[in-house]
């Protein structure tokens, strides 16, 4: 027969409510109780039940996490910094890939709200979901990347328009004028501030903006591909291209390397999120970093935070990216 908190309680010496605290991880045992207790939970092999806590109290220890695609290392690295602040607190973290579609992020906040999450963190599909205004008033959400507008939640963000605004100088001051873009959706937070930032650095110094050098894409690779093939073919190339993701960055990459252009002679390049190959190349990639394992370890803790305490005030907090210039944005002129 399986054993019960009681008899972990009676092996430790320590009543129900002690065993309670350490397994909750709620604090205030004295480190020779918890390791007594600890101790007698592994000699009768004693496994909390989960489900029956949470049924008994109405609340788990379980944290739901939706981001667009979990093979995006970008996302990869932002879960395990979140992953990492969630089990701290004791807590365990549910994964779900969106893939960027409204249906499927539905889908997962109900599964979510099923398993009754304490809370969820959330980068939101390129539309808006009634199930975000539907739980928003239940669960605690905190959004992580992306922005969506009317809710009341904490955010943890990234200066988009700072990040591409300096890139777009770098290759100013490289001696570009030909300067294109690929970003994604326009309704997305990325896509839209990242092509804001392009837009208001050629302003600032008076370059003149080309409608046909402006790629929208879907941050998936093969729209790198595409879009990068489509600027290559131009009657009137770019001298340089931002890439507003690392997946579309791939892409480009690839029909570059298949095209006449040569990295770093004729044709410069910039990427949004670094990249594991980006110091194997020739030139080096220059990137516009992203800290991603830190937005994951912040938004955990904001949202934790609010689950602990559900009247403080919302917070935003928008981490600045930086460029790490390796060589290749520039080019022969």
């Amino acid at each position: 027969m399986a054993s019960t908190i009681r008899d972990v309680a009676q092996l430790a010496g320590v009543s129900v409510a002690t065993v309670s605290r350490v397994i909750n991880k709620m604090g205030g045992v004295r480190p020779e109780t918890e390791r007594r207790i600890e101790d007698a939970m592994e000699e009768l092999q004693y496994i909390p039940n989960v489900l029956a806590r949470s049924v008994a109290s109405k609340k788990t220890k379980l944290i739901g996490m939706i981001v667009p695609d979990i093979e995006n290392p970008f996302f990869a690295a932002v879960y395990s910094g979140a992953d990492k602040i969630v089990r701290e607190f004791g807590y365990t973290t549910l994964l779900g890939g969106s893939n960027d579609t409204v249906d499927r992020e539905e889908g997962l906040l109900q599964t979510m709200m099923e398993h009754q999450a304490s809370g969820i963190l959330l980068t939101a599909a390129f539309s808006r979901t009634k199930w975000i205004d539907r739980i928003g008033n239940r669960v605690p959400i905190c959004l992580v990347d992306r922005d969506i507008e009317g809710i009341e939640c904490d955010r943890v963000l990234i200066d988009n328009r700072r990040g591409a605004y300096d890139a777009t100088k770098l290759f100013i001051q490289k001696g570009h004028r030909k300067i294109a873009i690929i970003t994604g959706p326009l309704e997305s937070t990325p896509g839209r501030e990242r092509f804001e930032g392009y837009k208001s650095c050629l302003e600032d110094y008076g370059i003149k903006i080309i409608p046909d050098y402006i790629q929208i894409g879907d941050f998936r690779e093969n729209s790198g591909y595409q879009l990068g093939r489509h600027l290559l073919q131009l009657n009137d190339p770019p001298t340089a291209i931002l890439s507003s993701n690392n997946l579309m960055t791939l892409g480009l990459l690839e029909i570059i390397h298949t095209s006449s252009f040569k990295l770093g002679v004729d044709l410069g390049l910039i990427g949004f999120d670094d990249l594991p190959i980006a110091t194997l190349m020739s030139p080096n990639l220059t990137v516009i970093s992203r800290p991603m394992n830190e937005m994951g370890e912040c938004a955990a803790n904001m949202l934790i935070q609010r689950i602990h305490s559900p009247t403080k005030p919302k917070q935003t907090v928008i981490m600045t990216p930086h460029l790490i210039v390796r060589g290749s944005e520039s080019i022969n002129f």
